[in-house]
């Protein structure tokens, strides 16, 4: 009897498999680290617009949703609600204006679950990821945010509602 050797090439791979939320095929937890590695090689945090960083949070979270629970509907709703202030209002977030020196009553918000649309956008964090240049890498975000809200259109009424604002024109 002889022995076989293991072939060298054998060595054990990490298992990749599709992100539920996002499609890219990737080892376990890839996406995640993605995710870590777009936020750190951004400029610093004074250098960054705060819009770029968090068009980067809300698109993430919104095109990774979760499982429909408390805790998730919150987050999309919230996250939602952001990428429609900095898409569709340049980032305008509209408060309530005291009259005559009287703020109107809050509203209650009731949030519910959004079916996550299929596919959840066409671009995945590996276009944002996908250019050196700074300023090449915020248009690939800000496309990539840009994409994930069109998919998303099907709430966008619901979101719009969620702010409290009319729809845009157009929409």
């Amino acid at each position: 009897m002889t022995a076989v050797a293991a072939a060298p090439h054998a060595a054990a791979r990490p298992a990749q498999s599709a992100c539920p939320g996002c499609g890219l095929v990737l080892p376990a937890a890839g996406g995640w680290e993605r995710y870590g590695r777009l936020s750190r090689t951004m400029p610093s945090a004074q250098e960054t617009p705060t819009r770029l960083r968090r068009l980067i949070a809300d698109t993430y979270a919104v095109q990774h949703p979760g499982a429909r629970q408390r805790r998730a509907i919150q987050s999309v709703a919230v996250h939602l609600m952001g990428l429609c202030v900095l898409l569709e209002r340049d980032g305008e977030a509209r408060r309530p204006v005291p009259e005559l020196g009287r703020t109107p009553p809050p509203r209650r918000l009731v949030l519910r679950w959004l079916e996550p649309p299929v596919p959840n956008g066409s671009l995945t964090i590996a276009h944002a990821l996908g250019d050196e240049d700074d300023d090449a890498r915020a248009a690939d975000v800000e496309a990539w945010a840009r994409d994930v809200w069109a998919a998303w259109s099907p709430h966008h009424a619901t979101v719009h509602e969620w702010l409290g604002a009319p729809l845009p024109s157009g929409a």
